[in-house]
């Protein structure tokens, strides 16, 4: 019993404190929203183009997953100078527009159209892997601004109440995203499916801008280069 008054208090120490500093509200909603409507896109939506759409192998299928998880390991490599030279405020809200953009880009592959117009998937399969590959480069490195401005906003006494409501805000709504775009893609077009989800993501990186910007004005001198060192 004590255990459970303890995390009760700590959660809404935590959630005082979030509501008490905007930065971290604007990475709560842009968390939010990314867990809503990006993870399923990648978690069930391409799977189901990839195997029932496109009706790849098992092979391409692999590969297909490789390459993405390999966009992950090797962005700090790869985007390392650009994540040096760019402020964190920008980056940051560089990544999402550039991630809702590729998820747009990405529709293009799943459409009618591409599939009606070549006799193989083999146009549509390359399209997605290599934009996949392209989001996973960009996510990761937002995911590593996202990183830096939560430790430098939140003092070090804190980081616990508030990462510990921080995780459960963006986590809370994996499932109820992949409940909705898993019924639509029964439902719809899964093209259709995937342009909503980019338009999402680029909707709520435009209302957040201004927020991810300003955090450039409180400290011009915050970089990345620790964290991919």
């Amino acid at each position: 019993m004590n255990t459970i008054l303890s995390y009760g208090k700590r959660t809404m120490e935590g959630v005082k404190i979030i509501k008490s500093n905007r930065l971290i509200s604007t990475m709560i909603g842009l968390g939010t929203i990314i867990n809503f409507s990006a993870v399923p896109l990648f978690g069930i939506g391409l799977i189901y183009i990839l195997k029932e759409v496109l009706k790849v192998d098992d092979m391409q299928f692999g590969f297909f997953q490789m390459v993405l998880s390999s966009s992950m390991l090797l962005a700090p490599l790869l985007c390392g100078v650009i994540i040096k030279k760019i402020r964190i405020g920008r980056l940051t809200y560089s990544c999402f527009i550039i991630t809702a953009l590729l998820v747009l880009l990405m529709s293009i592959f799943t459409s009618s159209i591409i599939l009606k117009t070549f006799d193989s998937n083999v146009v549509s399969y390359l399209g997605i892997l290599i934009t996949s590959f392209m989001v996973g480069l960009v996510v990761t490195v937002s995911n590593i601004a996202l990183g830096t401005i939560f430790n430098q906003v939140v003092p070090l006494d804190l980081m616990g109440r508030t990462s510990t409501v921080y995780n459960l805000a963006v986590t809370v709504f994996i499932p109820v995203g992949q409940m909705i775009f898993g019924f639509l893609y029964d439902i719809i077009s899964p093209g259709l499916v995937v342009i909503f989800s980019g338009i999402i993501l680029f909707i709520a990186t435009s209302l957040y801008k201004k927020a991810l910007l300003s955090y450039d004005d409180i400290d011009l001198e915050v970089e990345l280069k620790p964290m991919i060192n």
